[in-house]
């Protein structure tokens, strides 16, 4: 019996590899959205910082709560600018996710045709050693019998 060939093995290897890429692909946006999340629990940090050092001064000059207040909403702009940019993350993973589901339906789509290609291939390499078993028990007996 000859090898077993999958005709679509290449295309099958190749959507293999398109569901590996779309997979990197979402942990980078996945990876993209803790930056974000650092990035604004930083930020966040510094507005915090800079209150509390200002604040716990003994005397506060007009210009130093100026300063502060000017600060807070630079902060906030740059809070609102990250919250922005996480809004269209979060499509972008709901698209990367799509992506991925699509990807993978058709490598298991692939992948199930080479797993019932390979069942039947089985199926005809046994029939046929069971055949050729059967051939071969005949052949020995029939030269057993002109033999005698």
């Amino acid at each position: 019996m000859k090898r077993f060939h999958f005709p679509l093995e290449r295309v099958r290897r190749w959507r293999l590899e398109q569901l590996n890429l779309e997979q990197i692909k979402l942990q980078q946006v996945l990876a993209e959205r803790r930056s974000l999340a650092d990035a604004k629990r930083l930020v966040q940090d510094e507005l915090a910082k800079s209150e509390q050092g200002v604040l716990t001064q003994p005397t506060l000059a007009g210009t130093e709560l100026q300063q502060l207040d000017s600060f807070r909403i630079h902060v906030q702009g740059r809070i609102r600018n990250l919250e922005t940019r996480e809004r269209e993350w979060e499509t972008r993973v709901a698209e990367q996710r799509g992506r991925l589901l699509e990807a993978r339906r058709r490598f298991e789509l692939l992948d199930g045709l080479r797993d019932t290609t390979l069942a039947k291939w089985h199926k005809a390499a046994d029939l046929e050693q069971e055949t050729l078993a059967g051939e071969l028990f005949l052949a020995k007996s029939t030269r057993n019998v002109s033999r005698s």
